[in-house]
């Protein structure tokens, strides 16, 4: 019999960032603000049971790792940052066993209305 997958999950919703991202010039002189949502699954048994910090992944200390991971280097594509994001993550914080990392783009340089553009990963750790 195998074990069934973690079903816990920590989740930080609508994150602003402010970055100079984008395939064009004018997207990395200016910038623009993205949304980040970054939900991650971990066993929470052990820190529901010992009440200890140390025992979950920190919402303030998440939302470090995924802001700095985000705005450190400038990138043309959405895809890479969720990437950087998704292994930064697992970097910092061992008990996280899959990680999906959604970014919105409400200022795409498109001719057209529209809310945003989104991008979503979802990574699994292995080993």
């Amino acid at each position: 019999m195998t074990a069934a997958p973690i079903a816990d999950r920590i989740a930080v919703r609508n994150l602003a960032l402010f970055a100079y991202h984008g395939v064009f010039e004018g997207e990395q002189e200016i910038g623009q603000r993205f949304y980040l949502d970054v939900v991650v699954e971990a066993d929470l048994e052990p820190a529901s049971i010992s009440d200890a910090v140390d025992k979950t992944v920190d919402y303030a200390g998440l939302v470090k790792v995924v802001s700095e991971a985000f705005t450190e280097k400038r990138q043309k594509l959405l895809e890479t940052l969720a990437e950087r994001v998704a292994r930064r993550v697992f970097e910092k914080f061992p008990i996280v066993g899959a990680v999906e990392v959604t970014i919105r783009k409400p200022s795409a340089p498109i001719e057209a209305v529209f809310d945003f553009v989104e991008i979503q990963i979802r990574r699994q750790r292995h080993g």
